[in-house]
């Protein structure tokens, strides 16, 4: 296996092999099958309390956590430290799991772009430039910066099995945020890519919202948007969780038992992709060892699949004799070294359709404020929205905070996605169009 370059980030980490090869052993010693999950964390932010530094931080970890498999019972152990006695600790845990398997290596294809050397060598001088930079742009706007701050972090991760897996990734990660105050209207606004970016973007976000604070107090029904900011709040507790196998074999979905069934119109095509180049959650394997790939989960508003681990695969096969309806991982397995395998999605992709400019009146909501008290199984949510405007024919009129109430389920039924795709956490979508209205309390 091809090393990496940097592999002197951690004290004493050039001695990982060999620690590896002693749990290797005894894991064959003891005839247990094995797996091992290593991470280290490298990160430096720096935050504002008003216009003013007020905590700057550099922080790293590390973690080793093994996993042994024998006769239908799974163990898990883990240190902070290197220490090939931990396989003993993740025997003596043992439970029964007759569904868990250590995977055999395949091949791997690494995404480009999620990995860029010069953000690990960034001088912290330039981290703290773009911090004051954003806010002495609202300061000039004459718009009182709250706070807000900027973080890189590295991120290294490397998976070792009885099997002969072993392999290795590396990310990087940019965020910069702020938020500012005028006239009694806030605004906020955050971004997080895998390579620096002018933080402009950031802070002209908040001086656009904020140039105009005459706001007006109304309710609205007709056409809405929501920004994909806005959409991935929403999505990520009521539609992503829905794709879920355990999720769905746990009766706990709006989605289970509906494969092949037209769920939401023909308009809406999801996808689950770790494959992508530059986008944020890409790798080339999950945290199992399963080579990473794209999943259609709706295609032309029918429901094609679930996100899967091997447990979770496994457990749905036991139940099918026809093997044309068993089902496979997806590649979603997601773990820390202190945790067992549990799936999760990447990145959820939503395909644009129509164009914005084609609209003549509706109402754009930047942001939701309460979409963490959604319904995770119903999909039904009541939120507020903020930063948002009345768009007629090109004008824009700002509007105070409203409610925003219906489900999502429901809603993607006829709901367009538009056109302006970017990544928001998980999501890589445009903004969304539906029917519906907002209420002032």
């Amino acid at each position: 296996m091809e090393k990496l370059d940097n592999m002197n980030f951690c004290k004493n980490f050039n001695d990982i092999d060999n620690t590896i090869d002693k749990i290797l052993n005894i894991a064959e010693k003891e005839g247990y099958e094995a797996d091992i999950y290593i991470s280290k964390d490298d990160d430096f932010s720096a935050e504002l309390e008003g216009k003013h530094l007020d905590n700057v931080e550099t922080s790293d970890s590390f973690g080793m956590g093994v996993r042994v498999i024998k006769d239908g019972k799974v163990g898990l152990a883990y240190s902070t430290v290197q220490s090939p006695e931990i396989i003993y600790k993740a025997m003596a845990n043992l439970v029964k799991d007759k569904y868990t398997e250590i995977p055999s290596p395949q091949k791997y294809k690494t995404p480009k772009g999620i990995f860029f050397k010069e953000l690990r060598e960034i001088n912290q001088s330039k981290i703290l430039e773009d911090v004051f930079y954003m806010a002495e742009e609202l300061e000039k706007n004459n718009i009182t910066a709250v706070g807000g701050g900027v973080s890189t972090s590295y991120g290294y991760s490397r998976l070792i099995n009885t099997n002969g897996i072993d392999v290795e990734e590396e990310g990087t990660y940019y965020s910069a945020s702020i938020s500012g105050i005028k006239d009694g209207e806030t605004a906020y606004e955050y971004l997080t890519k895998n390579n620096m970016f002018n933080v402009d973007i950031i802070s002209d976000y908040v001086i656009n919202i904020l140039k105009n604070t005459q706001s007006i107090k109304e309710s609205f029904e007709g056409n809405i948007v929501l920004s994909p900011r806005a959409l991935y709040s929403l999505l990520a507790y009521t539609l992503i969780p829905a794709f879920n196998a355990e999720s769905v074999q746990r009766n706990r979905s709006m989605l289970a038992g509906k494969i092949g069934e037209k769920i939401f119109g023909e308009n809406i095509s999801i996808y689950d992709d770790s494959t992508l180049d530059n986008a944020l959650y890409s790798s080339k394997t999950d945290d199992e060892g399963i080579p990473s790939q794209r999943t259609v989960l709706v295609e032309d508003g029918i429901l094609k699949n679930y996100l899967y681990d091997i447990k979770r695969a496994n457990i749905e096969n036991e139940s099918k004799k026809d093997e044309k309806e068993r089902v496979k991982t997806t590649g979603n397995a997601s773990r820390g070294y202190s945790s067992l395998p549990s799936i999760s999605s990447s990145n959820i992709i939503i395909n644009p359709v129509e164009k914005i400019e084609e609209l003549d009146k509706y109402l754009y909501v930047n942001s939701l404020i309460g979409t963490h008290t959604s319904n995770p199984i119903t999909g039904d949510f009541s939120v507020e929205i903020s930063n948002s405007y009345i768009v007629n024919k090109g004008d824009k009129t700002p509007v105070k905070k409203g409610m925003l109430s219906g489900n999502i389920f429901e809603i993607l039924k006829e709901a367009v996605p538009l056109d302006n795709v970017e990544q928001r956490g998980k999501l890589i979508a445009p903004a969304l169009k539906f029917n519906g209205k907002t209420i002032i309390e």
